[in-house]
Protein backbone atom coordinates (compact mmCIF):
# COMPACT_ATOMS: atom_id res chain seq x y z
CA UNK A 1 0.00 0.00 0.00
CA UNK A 2 1.29 3.50 -0.49
CA UNK A 3 0.44 6.09 2.01
CA UNK A 4 0.70 9.54 2.04
CA UNK A 5 1.17 12.32 4.61
CA UNK A 6 -0.13 15.63 4.13
CA UNK A 7 1.78 18.84 5.12
CA UNK A 8 0.53 18.75 8.62
CA UNK A 9 1.43 15.50 9.11
CA UNK A 10 -2.35 14.16 8.64
CA UNK A 11 -2.75 10.53 9.22
CA UNK A 12 -1.99 8.55 6.04
CA UNK A 13 -4.13 8.29 3.83
CA UNK A 14 -4.44 4.52 2.32
CA UNK A 15 -4.81 3.61 -1.35
CA UNK A 16 -6.08 0.24 -1.85
CA UNK A 17 -7.14 -1.45 -5.25
CA UNK A 18 -10.86 -1.54 -6.49
CA UNK A 19 -10.83 -5.41 -6.57
CA UNK A 20 -12.65 -7.87 -9.67
CA UNK A 21 -15.24 -6.11 -12.16
CA UNK A 22 -17.50 -7.90 -10.34
CA UNK A 23 -16.75 -6.10 -7.01
CA UNK A 24 -16.66 -2.97 -8.64
CA UNK A 25 -20.03 -3.46 -10.38
CA UNK A 26 -21.73 -3.95 -6.62
CA UNK A 27 -19.67 -1.38 -5.31
CA UNK A 28 -21.54 1.03 -7.92
CA UNK A 29 -24.91 0.29 -6.70
CA UNK A 30 -24.38 0.95 -2.78
CA UNK A 31 -22.52 4.67 -3.87
CA UNK A 32 -23.16 7.08 -1.09
CA UNK A 33 -23.42 11.03 -1.35
CA UNK A 34 -23.60 12.64 1.65
CA UNK A 35 -24.67 15.98 1.53
CA UNK A 36 -22.17 17.61 3.98
CA UNK A 37 -19.18 16.34 2.26
CA UNK A 38 -20.60 17.14 -1.54
CA UNK A 39 -20.75 21.01 -0.17
CA UNK A 40 -17.38 20.62 -0.19
CA UNK A 41 -17.30 20.36 -4.21
CA UNK A 42 -17.50 24.26 -5.95
CA UNK A 43 -20.30 24.09 -8.37
CA UNK A 44 -20.09 24.82 -12.28
CA UNK A 45 -21.69 26.95 -14.33
CA UNK A 46 -24.29 26.03 -16.48
CA UNK A 47 -21.71 26.02 -19.61
CA UNK A 48 -19.29 24.10 -17.22
CA UNK A 49 -21.85 21.62 -16.61
CA UNK A 50 -22.82 20.98 -20.68
CA UNK A 51 -19.30 21.13 -21.33
CA UNK A 52 -18.34 18.33 -19.02
CA UNK A 53 -21.81 16.27 -20.00
CA UNK A 54 -20.82 16.76 -24.17
CA UNK A 55 -17.32 15.70 -22.95
CA UNK A 56 -18.09 12.29 -21.06
CA UNK A 57 -20.76 11.63 -23.95
CA UNK A 58 -18.07 11.82 -26.29
CA UNK A 59 -15.36 10.31 -24.82
CA UNK A 60 -16.61 8.24 -21.62
CA UNK A 61 -15.89 8.97 -18.63
CA UNK A 62 -12.06 8.77 -18.42
CA UNK A 63 -11.20 9.10 -14.62
CA UNK A 64 -11.96 7.29 -12.22
CA UNK A 65 -14.39 8.50 -9.31
CA UNK A 66 -13.15 8.06 -5.99
CA UNK A 67 -14.59 6.23 -3.31
CA UNK A 68 -14.25 6.33 0.47
CA UNK A 69 -14.33 2.97 1.49
CA UNK A 70 -15.51 2.81 5.09
CA UNK A 71 -18.16 0.99 7.43
CA UNK A 72 -21.38 2.10 8.77
CA UNK A 73 -20.09 2.54 12.46
CA UNK A 74 -18.01 5.11 11.27
CA UNK A 75 -20.70 7.86 10.65
CA UNK A 76 -23.05 6.50 13.34
CA UNK A 77 -22.02 4.49 16.37
CA UNK A 78 -25.41 2.53 16.55
CA UNK A 79 -25.32 1.30 12.87
CA UNK A 80 -24.40 -1.99 11.44
CA UNK A 81 -20.43 -2.88 10.84
CA UNK A 82 -21.49 -2.69 6.84
CA UNK A 83 -19.74 -1.75 4.19
CA UNK A 84 -20.32 1.89 3.09
CA UNK A 85 -18.61 3.31 -0.04
CA UNK A 86 -19.09 7.37 -0.16
CA UNK A 87 -18.40 9.51 -3.01
CA UNK A 88 -15.64 12.15 -2.37
CA UNK A 89 -14.66 13.08 -5.84
CA UNK A 90 -16.66 13.35 -8.92
CA UNK A 91 -19.67 14.37 -7.80
CA UNK A 92 -20.93 16.18 -11.07
CA UNK A 93 -18.98 13.17 -13.60
CA UNK A 94 -21.10 10.69 -11.33
CA UNK A 95 -24.50 12.42 -11.89
CA UNK A 96 -24.06 12.40 -15.69
CA UNK A 97 -22.62 9.14 -16.08
CA UNK A 98 -26.16 8.14 -13.98
CA UNK A 99 -28.75 10.24 -16.35
CA UNK A 100 -27.29 9.30 -19.25
CA UNK A 101 -26.63 5.16 -18.36
CA UNK A 102 -22.49 5.60 -19.25
CA UNK A 103 -20.44 3.24 -17.31
CA UNK A 104 -17.22 4.76 -15.12
CA UNK A 105 -14.51 3.46 -13.16
CA UNK A 106 -13.86 3.65 -9.13
CA UNK A 107 -10.93 4.22 -7.37
CA UNK A 108 -10.86 3.38 -3.37
CA UNK A 109 -9.85 4.90 -0.83
CA UNK A 110 -9.28 4.51 2.59
CA UNK A 111 -9.26 7.66 5.73
CA UNK A 112 -8.91 7.08 9.67
CA UNK A 113 -12.58 9.04 10.05
CA UNK A 114 -14.61 12.10 8.41
CA UNK A 115 -12.50 14.88 9.41
CA UNK A 116 -10.27 13.24 7.51
CA UNK A 117 -12.06 13.41 4.40
CA UNK A 118 -12.75 16.56 4.52
CA UNK A 119 -9.18 17.53 4.49
CA UNK A 120 -8.41 15.48 1.60
CA UNK A 121 -11.29 16.83 -0.43
CA UNK A 122 -10.52 20.56 0.47
CA UNK A 123 -6.87 20.05 -0.42
CA UNK A 124 -8.23 18.11 -3.49
CA UNK A 125 -10.63 20.88 -4.77
CA UNK A 126 -7.46 23.95 -3.51
CA UNK A 127 -5.41 22.35 -6.27
CA UNK A 128 -7.56 23.34 -9.04
CA UNK A 129 -7.37 26.26 -11.17
CA UNK A 130 -10.86 26.69 -12.12
CA UNK A 131 -12.00 28.38 -9.03
CA UNK A 132 -14.00 31.51 -8.58
CA UNK A 133 -12.82 33.81 -5.70
CA UNK A 134 -15.51 33.41 -3.45
CA UNK A 135 -15.13 29.44 -3.78
CA UNK A 136 -10.96 29.78 -3.39
CA UNK A 137 -12.14 31.72 -0.29
CA UNK A 138 -14.76 29.39 1.09
CA UNK A 139 -12.31 26.39 0.79
CA UNK A 140 -9.19 28.40 2.03
CA UNK A 141 -11.63 29.44 5.09
CA UNK A 142 -12.95 25.50 5.72
CA UNK A 143 -9.01 24.45 5.97
CA UNK A 144 -8.61 26.94 8.71
CA UNK A 145 -11.58 26.06 10.47
CA UNK A 146 -10.56 22.18 9.71
CA UNK A 147 -7.36 22.91 11.42
CA UNK A 148 -8.81 24.70 14.25
CA UNK A 149 -11.24 22.04 15.27
CA UNK A 150 -7.44 19.64 15.09
CA UNK A 151 -5.76 21.65 17.76
CA UNK A 152 -1.88 20.98 17.40
CA UNK A 153 -1.84 18.70 14.22
CA UNK A 154 0.48 22.01 12.25
CA UNK A 155 3.05 20.75 15.07
CA UNK A 156 2.58 17.10 15.15
CA UNK A 157 5.87 16.59 13.71
CA UNK A 158 8.22 18.75 15.88
CA UNK A 159 6.15 16.99 18.96
CA UNK A 160 5.12 20.48 20.12
CA UNK A 161 1.45 21.46 21.47
CA UNK A 162 1.28 25.31 21.89
CA UNK A 163 -1.59 27.23 23.47
CA UNK A 164 -4.33 28.10 21.44
CA UNK A 165 -3.31 31.69 20.90
CA UNK A 166 -0.49 30.39 19.44
CA UNK A 167 -2.07 27.73 17.36
CA UNK A 168 -4.20 30.33 15.91
CA UNK A 169 -1.16 32.68 14.58
CA UNK A 170 0.56 29.57 13.47
CA UNK A 171 -2.04 28.29 11.42
CA UNK A 172 -3.08 31.50 9.65
CA UNK A 173 0.54 32.10 9.05
CA UNK A 174 1.16 28.82 8.17
CA UNK A 175 -2.24 29.00 5.35
CA UNK A 176 -1.27 32.16 4.52
CA UNK A 177 2.16 31.48 3.36
CA UNK A 178 0.65 28.38 1.64
CA UNK A 179 -1.95 30.44 -0.48
CA UNK A 180 0.20 33.58 -0.78
CA UNK A 181 -1.99 35.70 0.73
CA UNK A 182 -1.83 37.84 4.26
CA UNK A 183 -2.71 35.86 7.44
CA UNK A 184 -5.85 38.59 7.83
CA UNK A 185 -7.33 37.12 4.71
CA UNK A 186 -7.43 33.99 5.91
CA UNK A 187 -8.88 35.19 8.97
CA UNK A 188 -11.50 36.76 7.35
CA UNK A 189 -11.94 33.70 4.62
CA UNK A 190 -13.05 31.62 8.05
CA UNK A 191 -15.71 34.14 8.48
CA UNK A 192 -16.73 34.01 4.99
CA UNK A 193 -17.26 30.39 5.11
CA UNK A 194 -18.96 30.15 8.88
CA UNK A 195 -21.58 32.53 7.12
CA UNK A 196 -21.95 30.11 4.02
CA UNK A 197 -22.58 27.57 5.98
CA UNK A 198 -25.38 29.14 7.54
CA UNK A 199 -27.08 28.70 3.96
CA UNK A 200 -29.42 25.77 3.28
CA UNK A 201 -27.34 23.76 0.73
CA UNK A 202 -28.89 24.81 -2.79
CA UNK A 203 -28.49 28.51 -1.41
CA UNK A 204 -25.15 28.29 -0.96
CA UNK A 205 -24.02 26.25 -4.53
CA UNK A 206 -25.91 29.10 -6.29
CA UNK A 207 -24.32 31.71 -4.01
CA UNK A 208 -20.68 29.85 -4.79
CA UNK A 209 -21.58 29.51 -8.64
CA UNK A 210 -22.69 33.28 -8.74
CA UNK A 211 -25.98 32.55 -9.53
CA UNK A 212 -27.15 34.31 -6.86
CA UNK A 213 -25.85 37.59 -5.48
CA UNK A 214 -25.16 37.60 -1.43
CA UNK A 215 -22.63 40.09 -0.50
CA UNK A 216 -19.11 38.78 1.01
CA UNK A 217 -20.24 41.20 4.02
CA UNK A 218 -23.55 40.07 4.33
CA UNK A 219 -22.06 36.59 4.99
CA UNK A 220 -19.60 37.37 7.49
CA UNK A 221 -21.86 39.19 9.70
CA UNK A 222 -23.73 36.25 9.77
CA UNK A 223 -21.25 34.09 11.23
CA UNK A 224 -21.52 36.57 13.94
CA UNK A 225 -25.44 36.43 14.77
CA UNK A 226 -26.96 33.76 17.17
CA UNK A 227 -27.72 30.62 14.58
CA UNK A 228 -31.38 30.06 14.59
CA UNK A 229 -31.47 26.49 14.28
CA UNK A 230 -33.05 26.46 10.45
CA UNK A 231 -30.73 26.85 7.57
CA UNK A 232 -31.76 29.96 5.79
CA UNK A 233 -33.43 29.33 2.24
CA UNK A 234 -33.22 32.14 0.48
CA UNK A 235 -31.29 36.05 0.01
CA UNK A 236 -34.13 37.17 1.28
CA UNK A 237 -34.38 35.47 4.13
CA UNK A 238 -31.06 36.32 4.88
CA UNK A 239 -31.30 40.39 4.70
CA UNK A 240 -34.09 39.71 7.11
CA UNK A 241 -32.12 37.32 9.48
CA UNK A 242 -29.24 40.66 9.12
CA UNK A 243 -31.07 43.29 9.51
CA UNK A 244 -33.02 41.71 12.60
CA UNK A 245 -29.74 40.98 14.35
CA UNK A 246 -28.28 44.83 13.68
CA UNK A 247 -32.03 46.18 15.43
CA UNK A 248 -31.33 43.98 18.33
CA UNK A 249 -27.54 44.29 18.93
CA UNK A 250 -28.15 47.20 21.66
CA UNK A 251 -31.11 45.36 23.09
CA UNK A 252 -29.58 42.17 23.29
CA UNK A 253 -26.09 43.48 25.16
CA UNK A 254 -28.03 45.68 27.58
CA UNK A 255 -29.71 42.99 29.25
CA UNK A 256 -27.13 41.01 29.49
CA UNK A 257 -25.34 40.11 32.48
CA UNK A 258 -21.66 41.54 31.91
CA UNK A 259 -20.41 45.11 32.69
CA UNK A 260 -21.64 47.74 30.85
CA UNK A 261 -17.99 48.60 29.65
CA UNK A 262 -17.46 45.40 28.51
CA UNK A 263 -20.48 45.28 26.30
CA UNK A 264 -19.42 48.53 24.63
CA UNK A 265 -15.68 46.75 24.18
CA UNK A 266 -17.26 43.41 23.02
CA UNK A 267 -18.95 46.07 20.20
CA UNK A 268 -16.02 48.28 19.15
CA UNK A 269 -14.13 44.71 18.82
CA UNK A 270 -16.72 43.85 15.90
CA UNK A 271 -16.62 47.52 14.40
CA UNK A 272 -12.90 47.23 14.30
CA UNK A 273 -13.16 43.16 12.44
CA UNK A 274 -15.66 44.84 10.04
CA UNK A 275 -13.56 48.20 9.64
CA UNK A 276 -10.61 45.69 8.73
CA UNK A 277 -12.48 44.48 5.83
CA UNK A 278 -12.21 47.63 3.93
CA UNK A 279 -8.30 46.90 3.40
CA UNK A 280 -10.00 43.93 1.73
CA UNK A 281 -10.06 44.49 -1.75
CA UNK A 282 -12.18 41.84 -3.16
CA UNK A 283 -14.96 43.18 -0.58
CA UNK A 284 -17.44 45.79 -2.13
CA UNK A 285 -16.49 49.11 -0.42
CA UNK A 286 -19.74 50.70 -0.44
CA UNK A 287 -21.57 47.36 1.24
CA UNK A 288 -19.12 47.15 3.70
CA UNK A 289 -19.35 51.19 4.64
CA UNK A 290 -22.98 50.53 4.77
CA UNK A 291 -22.61 47.15 7.00
CA UNK A 292 -20.16 49.64 9.35
CA UNK A 293 -22.37 52.68 9.75
CA UNK A 294 -24.90 50.16 11.00
CA UNK A 295 -22.94 48.49 13.42
CA UNK A 296 -21.69 52.48 14.66
CA UNK A 297 -25.43 53.18 15.30
CA UNK A 298 -26.03 50.01 17.31
CA UNK A 299 -22.93 51.36 19.32
CA UNK A 300 -24.44 54.45 19.82
CA UNK A 301 -27.52 53.42 21.01
CA UNK A 302 -25.79 50.91 23.46
CA UNK A 303 -23.69 54.49 24.47
CA UNK A 304 -27.12 56.13 25.57
CA UNK A 305 -28.70 52.94 27.16
CA UNK A 306 -25.61 53.07 29.24
CA UNK A 307 -25.97 57.15 30.22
Amino acid sequence: MKKTLSQFAQKPLIRKETGSLVQQESIKEQITVIPELEALIPPLTTEEYQQLEANIIREGCREPLLIWHTSQTVLDDNAQDTPLYVLIDGHNRYGICKRNGLDFKLALREFTDKEAVRTFMIDNQLGRRNLTPEQMAYLRGQKYLSLKRNPGRPNQEAGAFPDTETLKMRTEEVLAAQFNVSPKTIRLDAQYAKGLDRLADPLKKEVLARKVKVRKSDLMTLADTPPSGTPIQSATELKQVLATDVVSIAAMETTDSSPADSQISQQIDQIVDMANLLKNTSIPLKETCQTLIIRLQALMVLQENRQ
